[in-house]
C-alpha cells in the first residue's frame, strides 16, 4: 500500500480527529479572509454614504446661497414698493421757521411764520443733507374763495439734490411718475375734489381778482386736501403779496437704518440755524414695520436653510469620526485577534495530530518493524496537515466570505455588493494553510519518528 493510500485510510478511520483538525484550519481561513474584507467593505459604504452627505451639505449650501440672494432681491424690490408706498402717503417731514407755533400748525396745518425761499436751495445744495429727500418748497394760507373760507397753497416743483447720485430707484420713477408734491404750471390751478364739484378742467376762475385755468381736479381723498387749492409757488406769492417768501418745506426721510428723528434734525440743524422739524411718525412707523416683517420672513427662511445646513454639516462630521474610530477598531480587532485565533488553531492543529501520533504508536512500529524509513512515517503524517490544510482553506474562504457578508449585512448595515472578493487571499490562503498545518504538526512528526519500534512492539 502506497503513502497515498495509507493516508487516505487513516482518515476515513479517525474521522473525528480529521474533522475538528479541519475545523480549526477553516476557522483560522475564515478569520483572515473575513477581517480584511469586512474593514474595506465598511469602508466603500461609508465613503458611500459620506459622498452622499456631502452632496447634501453642498445642496444646503446652494440652498442657503439661493435663499440669501433671493431675500436680498426681493428686499430690494421691496424697498422700490416701500418708496412708492411712502410716496402715496406723502410727505412725512415738514420743516417750519424756530418761531412757527407747533401747537398750531399740528391743529391747523398752517404754518405761523413765513421764510426766505432760499432756505430750500441752500438744504438741496449742502452734500451733508443725507438723510432727507423730495424737497418741495410750499406757501400756505388761508382764503375766501367763493364765499368760503379754503386752504390755499401754492408749491414749487421738486427741487433736486444735485450732490446726490440717482439711483436706479429713482431713474425708474422718473419713467413712470412725476416728482412728488405737484407741479403746476405758472397761470393754472389744480382743485381739491370737494372744490372741483361742478366745474370743469378748461374753466377760467377768479381767485382774489387773479384768473387761473382749472389745470386738474383731484380725485377723492377724504382728507384736507379735497378743499385745497393748488397753484404755482410764485402765484401764489403773487397773490398773498409775500413774494419771495415760504413757510413751509415739505420733504421725505430717507431709509436707511440709522435715520432718526435727533440726526435727521442735526443734519438740517447744521444747514439752517432758523428752522425746525416736525416729523408724522405714523408713516414712518408704517415703512418700519412693512420692512421689519418682510426682514423677519426672511430671516426665519434662512435661519431654516442654515439649520438644514449646520445639521448636514453635524451629521457629515458625525459620520466621518465614526467611520474613522469602526475602522480604526476594526482594525486593530484584526491585527490582535485573528492572530490570536491563528495562534489557537494551531496548537489545535498540534494538540490533534499529537494525540494521533498516541493514538498510531502500534502502527508507526509494524510500520518501522516491515522496513519503513522516516520518509514514509514523515510523509503520512505532513502529508496529512497539508492535505489538511488545503481543504480548510478551501472551506475557510467561502465561510470567511459569507460571513464577511452576513456579518457585514447584519452589524455593519454594509450591503453584499460593497464585499468584493480578493482571489489573491485564496492563492494565499491555498499556499499558507498547509504550510501553517505542516509547522503545526512539525512536533508531532518529530516525536512520531523518535519511536523506538522495538520498544512499541514490545508493549502489546
Amino acid at each position: 500500500m502506497n503513502t497515498l493510500k495509507m493516508l487516505l485510510a487513516e482518515i476515513g478511520y479517525r474521522k473525528l480527529n480529521f474533522v475538528l483538525s479541519l475545523f480549526a484550519v477553516a476557522i483560522a481561513i475564515a478569520l483572515l479572509v473575513a477581517g480584511p474584507m469586512l474593514i474595506e467593505a465598511y469602508s466603500h459604504a461609508t465613503e458611500a454614504e459620506l459622498d452622499g452627505l456631502k452632496q447634501r451639505v453642498t445642496e444646503s449650501a446652494e440652498r442657503l446661497s439661493n435663499a440669501e440672494a433671493d431675500a436680498a432681491a426681493e428686499l430690494v424690490e421691496l424697498e422700490d414698493q416701500t418708496r412708492i408706498a411712502m410716496r402715496d402717503l406723502g410727505f412725512n417731514l415738514s420743516i417750519l421757521h424756530r418761531d412757527a407755533d407747533t401747537i398750531a400748525f399740528l391743529s391747523t396745518g398752517l404754518p405761523s411764520v413765513d421764510m426766505p425761499q432760499e432756505f430750500i436751495d441752500d438744504l438741496a445744495a449742502d452734500p451733508g443733507l443725507t438723510m432727507v429727500t423730495h424737497l418741495v418748497a410750499t406757501l400756505r394760507a388761508d382764503v375766501e374763495f367763493d364765499g368760503r373760507q379754503i386752504r390755499l397753497v401754492g408749491y414749487l416743483p421738486e427741487t433736486p439734490q444735485a450732490h446726490k447720485a440717482l439711483t436706479k430707484f429713482a431713474q425708474k420713477m422718473q419713467k413712470k411718475k412725476a416728482p412728488m408734491g405737484y407741479s403746476i404750471e405758472p397761470g393754472t390751478v389744480q382743485l381739491g375734489h370737494a372744490l372741483g364739484e361742478g366745474r370743469q378742467v378748461g374753466e377760467t376762475l377768479e381767485v382774489l381778482g387773479h384768473s387761473f385755468r382749472i389745470a386738474a381736479i383731484l380725485p377723492e381723498k377724504g382728507v384736507r386736501e379735497d378743499a385745497t387749492l393748488a397753484m404755482h409757488l410764485s402765484d401764489a406769492q403773487q397773490l398773498l403779496e409775500k413774494p419771495g417768501k415760504i413757510n413751509q418745506i415739505m420733504a421725505l426721510e430717507c431709509r436707511c437704518a440709522e435715520a432718526d428723528l435727533p440726526k435727521i434734525r442735526q443734519q438740517i440743524g447744521d444747514i439752517l440755524n432758523d428752522v425746525h422739524v416736525i416729523r408724522d411718525t405714523s408713516r414712518a412707523n408704517a415703512r418700519a414695520r412693512q420692512r421689519g416683517m418682510v426682514n423677519q420672513k426672511h430671516e426665519r427662511i434662512i435661519a431654516t436653510h442654515k439649520e438644514a445646513l449646520e445639521e448636514r454639516r453635524q451629521a457629515l462630521e458625525a459620520t466621518a469620526a465614526r467611520k474613522i474610530k469602526i475602522q480604526g477598531l476594526m482594525a486593530t480587532l484584526a491585527n490582535i485577534v485573528t492572530p490570536l485565533v491563528v495562534l489557537a488553531c494551531a496548537i489545535w492543529v498540534g494538540l490533534l495530530a499529537l494525540a494521533n501520533v498516541r493514538e498510531r504508536r502500534t502502527e508507526i512500529g509494524i510500520l518501522r518493524a516491515l522496513g519503513k524509513g522516516s520518509a514514509t512515517i514523515a510523509g503520512l503524517f505532513l502529508g496529512k496537515a497539508v492535505l489538511l490544510g488545503f481543504i480548510g482553506a478551501v472551506i475557510g474562504f467561502g465561510l470567511g466570505l459569507a460571513l464577511a457578508r452576513g456579518l457585514g449585512v447584519w452589524a455593519l448595515q454594509v450591503g453584499p455588493d460593497q464585499s468584493s472578493v480578493h482571489y489573491g487571499v485564496l492563492l494565499a490562503a491555498l499556499i499558507g494553510a498547509p504550510v501553517l498545518s505542516a509547522v503545526a504538526s512539525y512536533l508531532p512528526t518529530l516525536a512520531a519518528l523518535t519511536q523506538d519500534p522495538v520498544v512499541v512492539l514490545r508493549d502489546q
